[in-house]
């Protein structure tokens, strides 16, 4: 084979391999439809800054949760501030963030998703997660099954508070 012909089937599969990279990109943007390629990398460009500013949020949200607790060396200290419940409410979505100490009172994840259920959400999504074997932090995410009714984060709140306390 001539060197020419060499450096031909070199860019052949040069371009067929970025085809085949290209429907891969393709697939986790735009999953229904297939697009251009200068669209594709203009769509995969803005889901990648979304993604850098949805971890920073959710870093940043979980600092804030967690306070200093984390630098602390006694757990003691950071027992005295826990639990920790906090509850954001955006349209008809709400979610609930809470601390607590693994010696604290025993609160089960079904507890906390029944509240939830009980005042009109749906539950999309509940976390528990076990920090250093001292915290237990529990996430849950709904949403109102009626939009135009909606939720009231106050009353969540206080039955998760008579719940913990």
């Amino acid at each position: 084979m001539s060197p020419r012909e060499q450096r031909n089937l070199r860019e052949k599969e040069r371009r067929t391999r970025m085809k085949h990279l290209f429907i891969i990109l393709s697939s986790h943007v735009s999953p229904t439809h297939r697009l251009p390629v200068p669209q594709l990398i203009d769509q995969a460009t803005s889901y990648m800054i979304q993604l850098k500013e949805k971890v920073n949020y959710l870093r940043e949200k979980k600092m804030s949760l967690l306070g200093e607790m984390g630098n602390q060396s006694d757990g003691s200290a950071a027992a005295a501030l826990l639990p920790k419940l906090s509850i954001y409410s955006r349209d008809s979505t709400i979610e609930m963030n809470l601390i607590m100490d693994l010696n604290m009172k025993r609160v089960t994840l079904h507890d906390l998703v029944s509240v939830f259920e009980e005042e009109g959400a749906q539950v999309m999504n509940a976390n528990l997660q076990n920090l250093n074997d001292r915290m237990i932090i529990y996430t849950i995410v709904g949403q109102a099954i009626i939009c135009r009714i909606g939720i009231d984060p106050s009353r969540i709140e206080e039955r998760v508070r008579s719940i913990i306390f």
